[in-house]
């Protein structure tokens, strides 16, 4: 077996592969703004914030005032565990 692709990619155009991944764009700004506010409802301080993810009190001030987005690991444990999590961030 060969390790070349075929000439063209597996038989799609140069416009079909570039169409192919328009769709997934990112927006960290707008996660910022909704896992801020996410932590401001959840939390009535930063230290409480802090307290719950295992992190610093700094951190947790940091995601309230949205200069820092945080890791995954975060992120699921938020999914897990904050009941608004769906509202404010996907809208539901």
């Amino acid at each position: 077996m060969s390790f070349t692709p075929p000439v063209g990619g597996r038989g799609r155009s140069a416009a079909a592969r570039r169409r192919a991944h328009v769709h997934a764009q990112r927006d960290t700004d707008d996660f910022l703004r909704r896992w801020s506010m996410l932590m401001i409802v959840s939390f009535a301080t930063a230290e409480a914030c802090g307290q719950h993810f295992g992190v610093t009190k700094q951190t947790g001030c940091n995601w309230r005032e949205g200069t820092h987005r945080p890791c995954g690991d975060a992120v699921d444990f938020a999914m897990q565990t904050l009941p608004r999590y769906a509202e404010i961030m996907w809208g539901q």
